[in-house]
């Protein structure tokens, strides 16, 4: 009987089993990811557990105890058979039980799986009939660009302007479709001269170039862009901020019509102005690059070549670290290159400069050499101005000019109050409205073969090396007698002016550090690099020379200004360097 019930019970869970399988394959979903107890039906998988633990018991008692009719025999040591049915019952009902709980819960992700599909999808769906939306108003927008009324592109560039504020995706498009249009007036303008000026135009041009700054820069900066691409565009006045996020800022060809202002930040990209048009004044405000770049990296030169400007030019920041191009460009008035130290070489050849050239700074000591190399040697940078135009040229305080080439030059040179360690190419110069070389001092060969100069000259002070002389005496221009004659006069020993102490060290450093305790480390830290730039090129007589005095007491403001020193600690510690170096003169006054 026992035997029976095993063999019936386990062909029951073994018919089953199969006949679940075989369903549940051809009830297959097309991805085929469903559990298999969800495709098995329920009265057939509850009916295969059952018969399968009958099957299970009966062998138990046949092959463990011998119970051939289900009945225990006396030498068996068991409870009743009827608590053996009664364990087998509940043992049955716990399974099926706990069969259908884990198809509950199979059943239960298998819901939440397709609800999160189907969300999915309808958020795909909603996102997508966003996206469409938006393409036609963008084309609606650009429709508007193209029309011939400029009351009806002014509509379609405002359009444009909304859409990319809401469209995140598509901000660079909306940006590429408004320079396109600002190309494209450029363009009318290189073919039909009178389609710019139209009415209308212009405030077209203003509108869309205001927005566009106002959503690239500044506060409200709402526009991420990775490129600015202005080529080729006409604009109005436009002042921008040169980020780190940029990839590129490409002005090439541009015309503005107005002003342009471009602030750069130190670790953004090198903006390109080759060939640019501006009506007004060209401004660049730099910072210094103090990223830490490969010494094989080349930097890319600021590039403002071919550049015709209206307005003056003016580059100025603290550090000059990128070269400088400016080569046949044409400035209106006057051209400003107001940095403290040059590191990079300045090119200004061949060209035309209405006003006066203004390089470094008039009150403050510049300096024009390269980053030191291993063997603690600072190469001079090189500034050339061959064959350029202007009406005047100032060069004035360099504590370490450049190695300068002014060949072919015409115009008023100023070069007074500074010293040249490298040489001076001037030959076939046209400095016959005036040259100034009153204290300035040439180290290296100075070459003015052909040059035209005035007859009175301001060279009051002027020392030339041996080296610089045999290269005048090679030379041949006007007045060469002269020139010489005031280089030995004032070569000559001259008494001081004050009373000058014992020292000639120039004991900066035992003067200040008494004062560290009492002043931030950031002060001294801006002060020692001033002083040590002093240091490097420090005249014979600095005691005497008011010019010198002025310098250290100028490198103290500067140091000040930076670290935020209160007005009586700056005056404090100039009066205790004048007192302690026994400087000639009171100085600069204190910011």
């Amino acid at each position: 009987m026992t035997a029976w019930a095993a063999v019936v019970c386990g062909a029951v869970f073994v018919i089953l089993a199969i006949w679940m399988l075989v369903g549940s394959v051809k009830r297959r979903s097309g991805s085929g990811t469903e559990p298999w107890l969800l495709r098995a039906p329920l009265l057939r998988l509850v009916l295969a557990v059952v018969s399968g633990l009958i099957a299970l018991y009966s062998l138990l008692l046949l092959l463990a105890f011998g119970a051939e009719d289900f009945s225990l025999p006396d030498r068996a040591n068991i409870a009743s058979p009827v608590i053996v049915a009664a364990t087998l019952i509940a043992g049955v009902l716990t399974a099926a039980y706990a069969v259908l709980k884990f198809r509950s819960h199979l059943l239960s992700e298998a819901r939440g799986k397709i609800d999160a599909q189907e969300d999915q999808r309808a958020g795909d769906k909603h996102r997508a009939d966003q996206e469409f939306a938006l393409i036609e108003r963008f084309s609606k927008a650009v429709g508007l660009l193209a029309t011939e009324q400029p009351i009806s592109r002014i509509a379609g560039a405002h359009l444009v302007l909304a859409l990319g504020d809401e469209w995140e995706s598509g901000t660079q498009r909306c940006f590429d479709v408004l320079t396109s249009h600002l190309r494209a007036l450029g363009e009318n303008k290189a073919t039909e001269d009178g389609s710019l000026f139209g009415p209308g135009v212009r405030e077209e041009i203003r509108l869309i170039t205001a927005e566009l700054a106002r959503r690239l820069t500044g506060a409200e900066a709402a526009w991420s862009i990775a490129s600015w691409d202005f080529r080729g565009t006409v604009l109005g006045d436009l002042d921008l901020v040169i980020a780190g996020k940029l990839k590129s800022a490409d002005f090439t060809g541009a015309r503005v019509l107005g002003d342009l202002s471009l602030t750069r930040r130190a670790d953004s990209v090198v903006p390109v102005l080759s060939s640019i048009e501006c009506d007004g004044d060209l401004a660049l405000n730099w910072e210094y690059d103090r990223m830490n770049r490969p010494v094989e990296q080349v930097k890319e030169p600021l590039n403002l070549s071919s550049a015709r400007v209206g307005g003056s030019l003016s580059v100025a920041g603290h550090i000059l670290d990128y070269d400088l191009r400016a080569t046949d460009s044409e400035v209106g008035g006057e051209v400003s290159l107001a940095f403290e130290e040059f590191t990079a070489s300045i090119y200004l050849d061949q060209m035309v400069i209405g006003g006066e050239a203004r390089i470094g700074s008039d009150t403050l000591k510049t300096s024009f050499s390269q980053p030191a190399r291993e063997d603690g040697t600072r190469p001079a940078t090189s500034f050339t101005v061959a064959d350029s135009t202007f009406s005047g040229l100032r060069l004035r305080n360099a504590v370490r000019g450049p190695q300068l080439d002014l060949s072919g030059a015409v115009g008023y040179v100023d070069l007074s109050n500074s010293r040249f360690p490298s040489e001076v190419d001037a030959n076939d110069l046209d400095a016959s409205s005036g040259l100034n070389l009153r204290r300035a001092r040439f180290d290296a060969t100075l070459l003015l073969d052909g040059a035209t100069l005035p007859e009175t000259m301001e060279i009051e002070g002027l020392q030339l090396s041996q080296q610089a002389k045999s290269g005048l005496e090679s030379s041949d221009f006007p007045f060469l007698d002269a020139l010489f004659e005031s280089a030995e006069a004032d070569t000559a020993p001259v008494a001081p002016a004050v009373p000058v102490v014992a020292s000639k060290v120039f004991g900066w450093r035992a003067v200040v550090d008494p004062l560290r305790d009492a002043y931030p480390a950031s002060f001294f830290e801006q002060l020692e690099r001033r002083l040590e730039r002093l240091e490097t090129d420090l005249p014979v007589d600095w005691q005497a020379r008011d010019t010198f005095a002025a310098g250290v007491m100028s490198a103290v403001s500067r140091a000040a200004a930076v670290a935020d020193l209160a007005d009586s600690d700056t005056a404090n510690v100039q009066a205790v360097l004048r007192s302690g170096l026994g400087l000639a003169a009171e100085g600069e006054p204190s910011r």
